[in-house]
């Protein structure tokens, strides 16, 4: 992992236009329908209310330039008193991938979340075809669980 190389902040209103063209290649990997006239709109709300989610933006030291994001969006636990994290809209350039990017990220979360001190859990879905996400977030100490997820589009 190479933690040093990069640095790992906030989302900006500046960095709205490059989210949003690395959720709507995120999206298109996964199959997902995408509304370009909703997913800037999309991406810019939580950045300008965190009571919605924050994104993180990975850049390479002493460059402005995103190479990476995720988002956290909060749920809470009742029976934890705490909020479990889900972490959603990953993506690292694909220049990018398979060099400790996602790790950077994934630590950098982990220790907001302990320094914030009412964090129960860490959640992600991941899509059952991408077998090298579920390596990487393995690897990160996560583990699989039994719940299924249904949904139901309005």
């Amino acid at each position: 992992m190479m933690d040093n190389l990069f640095t790992i902040r906030l989302a900006k209103q500046k960095d709205a236009k490059k989210l949003a063209n690395f959720c709507e290649q995120r999206m298109l990997v996964d199959n997902e329908p995408v509304s370009p006239e909703k997913l800037l709109p999309g991406v810019t709300a939580p950045i300008k209310d965190l009571s919605k989610g924050m994104y993180f933006i990975a850049n390479v030291k002493d460059s402005d330039v995103p190479i990476a994001c995720l988002m956290i969006t909060y749920e809470w636990d009742s029976g934890n008193n705490a909020f479990i994290w889900w972490i959603q809209d990953v993506f690292v350039d694909e220049k990018w991938r398979r060099k400790g990017v996602y790790q950077s990220m994934h630590k950098h979360v982990v220790n907001t979340a302990r320094e914030r001190g009412n964090v129960f859990s860490i959640k992600l879905h991941v899509n059952h075809n991408n077998l090298k996400a579920q390596k990487t977030y393995q690897k990160m100490g996560m583990t699989n669980t039994p719940n299924y997820m249904y949904e139901l589009p309005l």
